[in-house]
């Protein structure tokens, strides 16, 4: 029976030191589960941390570079305004300039003094010429002005009274003097005419000749080197009366155009007298004048 009881505390004890060892067992598995799931959540983490990191980093890197982008837009702008800046400042130095040098010239070649500058000099020369051609210019143009003598054919259109026997016929010499003046935009300029012509009349039924003459003192007027009108006032016929002749001037063409000493002249000329024939017959013609002027 003690045997028994032997055996009964034999088999406890080792029924309790299988479960103690069973228990410590089951408690190394726990444990290793807990310490797999440490790791993993640690595992977890560290993903996502490192997910994270590379989020901030790329959005870091996102923002300098839009920066950076923005940075290099706004030197590039200010760069060209810089250099529109300059641009403008330099153009407007050399107006500037330009404008100095060319009050250097004028005042230097108005006080005959001379001037270092290459540049100036050579402007100063140029303006030089330019002001002697112009001198030039100006003695020809007041030379075409000078004394002219005119002769020009005139032949009757339209008669007076006095000349029932037909229309008259002759010529007239006109000499332009030097002397003028202006009138507004007219430029006139005084002269003398001088003209033979001859007439006839009827009187009964029969024709009798006389040569009406005319000299006078009156001047000229141009407008424009082209409208040209002409009046004298004197001796016409056998009494006092006037001398008109009005048309264009083709100076242009012969003096300017071909280059020749001669001016051509067209239009119509009239006549009045207070007494034609000397009879006491006022009296006039008109007529086609083209006449000639040459210049000395």
């Amino acid at each position: 029976m003690t045997k028994g009881y032997l055996m009964k505390i034999v088999v406890s004890l080792v029924m309790m030191l299988t479960a103690v060892t069973a228990q410590d067992n089951v408690d190394a598995i726990e444990k290793a589960r807990q310490a797999k799931e440490a790791a993993d959540k640690a595992a977890a983490e560290a993903a996502a941390a490192t997910s994270a990191a590379i989020e901030a980093a790329a959005a870091k890197a996102a923002k300098e570079a839009r920066e950076e982008a923005k940075r290099k837009k706004e030197e590039e702008e200010a760069r060209k305004i810089a250099e529109a800046q300059a641009a403008e400042e330099a153009e407007l130095d050399a107006a500037a300039a330009a404008a100095a040098e060319e009050a250097k010239r004028k005042m230097a070649a108005e006080l005959g003094l001379e001037v270092d500058d290459p540049e100036v000099e050579e402007a100063v020369a140029e303006a030089t010429v330019s002001e002697e051609v112009e001198e030039a210019e100006d003695i020809i143009a007041k030379e075409s002005l000078g004394w002219n003598v005119g002769a020009a054919a005139s032949v009757g259109l339209i008669k007076g009274e006095s000349f029932s026997g037909g229309l008259p016929v002759g010529g007239t010499v006109v000499i332009t003097t030097p002397f003028g003046f202006k009138i507004g935009p007219f430029d006139y300029t005084v002269s003398l005419g001088f003209g033979g012509y001859s007439a006839k009349s009827e009187e009964n039924g029969t024709t009798h000749e006389f040569n009406p003459s005319f000299a006078g003192i009156g001047g000229n007027l141009t407008v424009a080197k082209f409208i040209f009108a002409e009046g004298h006032v004197g001796s016409v016929g056998e009494g006092l009366g006037f001398r008109g002749f009005a048309g264009v001037t083709l100076e242009r063409l012969m003096k300017s155009a071909l280059n020749l000493p001669v001016n051509l002249l067209v239009g119509s000329e009239a006549f009045y007298s207070t007494d034609m024939a000397g009879v006491g017959n006022p009296s006039g013609w008109a007529a086609l004048g083209v006449r000639m002027d040459y210049s000395f």
